[in-house]
């Protein structure tokens, strides 16, 4: 099931600039993309997210610049959320910035959501995609990420410590530059694309706010947030997203979540002509065919993460879908894309 997200082009703050110190001219490619200077920092105008991964993924290769992404997302500040940047700025701790960035994050961008882990000694600040449609999505990814770090050094300052960050994709630039920018250990080819930091990081007392102005700015978002809602099919698909891998991602325990009827969940989604277990499966193997291009990941531990009870299981079904194992179909896309 493909569905077609929106993003605010103010995603791509700073995009111009960033082209220029590579020596280059933005007005091409965002004239390809129907865009303007203007519209780079728009509090209105947004474009499809395909066409957003489109463009930075054609930026990365026109201008040789394999972390394009996360160079972009070091130039980020809080104008690029609009009205989102000036609740997070105005929170009380990283606990209440968190709460506001899940509640939302859906005004700026309606194909991604941001959650958080507390998990033993640390905090895991997750981000997860709602499409399964986009094959080579990394530098999309990669700017996500490193803007979200950015964006804490500012909120936080010297009080921000990172521990290490995670991406479920194979690295796109040399290790360095990962290093670099986020100046702590970063691993590839994991099941999330995550931020990890110190547990009680989440209730350090932040030095600015105004309670004032935070409130009324969330309340005009809530306002707004209504024509974000998203239909019973995409909030299945969410919750599936969130189940696969911990093998939850069943009829009863999505409506218990849902707090619906099991029978009632049935019948809303027939109304949309789906029928539950074709969904998981379909999602179940769109996710697969990203991880098998877009990362190194182990085969086992993908079947885990894709929430088949063992690695047999997950290869028939791959196969009676593509007539290729896994492991052949992840050698066939690198034969492919070594010529």
């Amino acid at each position: 099931m493909s569905r077609n997200y929106l993003i605010r082009t103010k995603a791509l703050h700073k995009i111009d600039e960033l082209i220029q110190s590579l020596d280059g001219d933005p007005m091409p490619l965002l004239t390809r993309y129907q865009l303007t200077l203007a519209s780079l920092s728009s509090e209105q105008q947004t474009m499809h997210i395909n066409d957003l991964v489109s463009l930075l993924n054609d930026c990365a290769e026109q201008f040789n610049c394999a972390d394009f992404g996360l160079q972009l997302g070091a130039k980020q500040d809080f104008l690029m959320l609009g009205p989102l940047g000036v609740v997070l700025m105005n929170c009380r701790t990283a606990r209440e910035a968190m709460h506001a960035l899940r509640g939302f994050m859906c005004f700026h961008n309606q194909s991604e959501y941001w959650n958080y882990q507390e998990h033993g000694d640390m905090v895991l600040i997750q981000r997860h995609d709602h499409f399964l449609d986009i094959s080579d999505s990394r530098q999309y990814k990669e700017l996500a990420l490193s803007a979200n770090f950015h964006l804490s050094k500012l909120l936080l300052g010297t009080k921000f410590i990172l521990q290490r960050v995670e991406f479920s994709h194979a690295p796109l630039a040399d290790s360095v530059h990962y290093r670099r920018l986020f100046k702590t250990d970063v691993v590839f080819n994991r099941e999330h694309d995550q931020i990890i930091v110190a547990k009680g990081f989440l209730d350090i007392p932040l030095d600015r706010g105004d309670d004032r102005l935070k409130i009324a700015t969330a309340n005009y978002l809530s306002e707004l947030k209504q024509e974000f809602v998203f239909d019973i099919v995409q909030q299945v698909i969410t919750l599936v997203q969130q189940t696969l891998s911990s093998q939850e991602a069943n009829l009863q325990h999505i409506a218990d979540l849902l707090k619906v009827n099991k029978r009632t969940l049935q019948r809303q989604l027939k109304q949309h002509n789906i029928i539950f277990k074709q969904l998981v499966n379909e999602m179940r193997l769109k996710k697969a065919y990203w991880y098998l291009e877009s990362s190194q990941m182990d085969i086992t531990l993908l079947s885990d993460i894709l929430g088949y009870t063992d690695i047999s299981s997950f290869s028939r079904a791959f196969k009676a879908s593509t007539g290729y194992s896994p492991l052949m179909w992840r050698k066939r896309l690198l034969a492919v894309n070594s010529n």
